[in-house]
Order: structure tokens, then C-alpha cells, then sequence
């Protein structure tokens, strides 16, 4: 037996790959779950660093802010108002500036100062 033929490899990927995206599917389906149990919801989250995050909870009838780091969960703060989970945020009616220009915009001072010029 001198190995996996082109054709046995290509199948070999594929199946590495179709078992991935359905085991990703479960996972995301089993956080969906758990993160919005029938008296606790995370109502919005942020990443403020590569480990913490900052999560706005509702517990029932109160809204908490809570900050989860390496070095553990703390509650910043008991917030007063009515929250509501963010929806989507709607980018239709945003003006997007032309690829070129942005791009013109970011290199100009990197071209200054290498003393690269187009001449």
C-alpha cells in the first residue's frame, strides 16, 4: 500500500471539512441555548481585550454589567432603564467612500515617508 491516491485525499478533506461545519452548527446551536436561559438573557457583549469581555445581563428584572476576564466574572455595575437586545444594525442608508480613495488616503503616508514616488 503506497499511500492515499489524489481522488482518496480530495474525499479524505471533504469529509474533515462536512464534519466540521456540522459539528460547528451544533456547538453554536448549544451556546444559542444556554446564553438565553427563561430568567437570565446577555442582552449585548463586547471584547475589550483578547481574554474580557464586558456583558450587559438581565436577571429577571434587573440589568447588570459584569465584566469576565481570566482572572474571573465582576460586577460592575447595577444599571437602572429599560434594555432591549440590539437588533442587526442597519448600514443601508451609509455613505461608503470609493475603495480608491480610502486607499490613496492610508498609503500617502507611507509613500512620504519611504521616499517611494511614482516618477
Amino acid at each position: 500500500m503506497e499511500g492515499l491516491t489524489l481522488f482518496q485525499a480530495v474525499l479524505t478533506v471533504l469529509g474533515v471539512l462536512v464534519l466540521a461545519y456540522y459539528c460547528s452548527r451544533l456547538l453554536g446551536k448549544q451556546w444559542g441555548k444556554t446564553s438565553q436561559s427563561g430568567s437570565m438573557r446577555v442582552l449585548e457583549h463586547i471584547q475589550v481585550g483578547q481574554n474580557q469581555k464586558i456583558l450587559l445581563l438581565q436577571v429577571k428584572d434587573k440589568i447588570y454589567l459584569v465584566g469576565v476576564s481570566q482572572a474571573g466574572i465582576r460586577l460592575l455595575t447595577e444599571l437602572e432603564g429599560d434594555f432591549q437586545a440590539a437588533g442587526p444594525l442597519d448600514l443601508s442608508n451609509r455613505v461608503q467612500p470609493p475603495f480608491q480613495e480610502l486607499l490613496e488616503k492610508y498609503l500617502m503616508p507611507h509613500k512620504k515617508k519611504g521616499g517611494d514616488t511614482d516618477e
